[in-house]
């Protein structure tokens, strides 16, 4: 790699985590890249020329937060061995990362089709990880909740319940962290064969 490449690499990188940072405490909406500018001491014109755009930005966020969060799981996820006890795992992890991300995520989350952008490639971060849980996790837990779903079936259940215990806790205010469990049995009776 070129030493002007790397010398890319790292700018990047440094917009990035002063991006995250912004995105957290300000929101999508109220992020000001002329902010981003000034904390980094990159110009404007670069930062676009870099991203394209604040969405161009945004998106690289949502995807830098996507690989941190599958780093922690497959960490944790490692020191289980019952696939109920992985998907509580995922749950916590899931629901502390939305904890932690909400101001930069909650005006997204009016928007049903924005996190289907990010997840229509194979390849995509979002993808990768929706996978992971559904081999990891789903297809181990089909067997003993003894389902006729199929594991990618499940994944999308789990992932469509918890979205919505979110969003529930986002607009009432409620503890999202005391509804893990719950939101996890909810899953598994969804699930079983009657």
């Amino acid at each position: 790699m070129s030493f002007k490449r790397k010398v890319q690499e790292i700018k990047r990188e440094m917009l990035l985590e002063e991006a995250t940072n912004l995105f957290i405490r300000d929101g999508y909406e109220n992020m000001k890249i002329a902010d981003l500018a000034k904390n980094t001491g990159v110009s404007v014109g670069a930062i676009y020329a870099m991203f394209g755009s604040k969405e161009g930005i945004y998106h690289n966020y949502i995807l830098g937060q996507i690989e941190y969060y599958i780093g922690i799981m497959e960490e944790q996820i490692n020191t289980c061995s019952d696939p109920k006890e992985m998907l509580t795992t995922i749950t916590k992890i899931k629901f502390s990362a939305i904890i932690k991300n909400k101001n930069a995520i909650k005006e997204n989350f009016a928007d049903p089709t924005f996190y289907l952008t990010l997840s229509i490639d194979e390849d995509d971060p979002l993808m990768c990880m929706h996978r992971y849980i559904e081999q990891t996790i789903m297809e181990p837990l089909s067997k003993i909740v003894q389902t006729d779903k199929d594991p990618w079936e499940m994944f999308f259940l789990f992932d469509g319940l918890s979205f919505g215990v979110i969003k529930h806790c986002f607009i009432t205010g409620g503890d999202l962290m005391s509804r893990v469990e719950e939101t996890v049995e909810s899953f598994l009776r969804a699930i079983r064969t009657n």
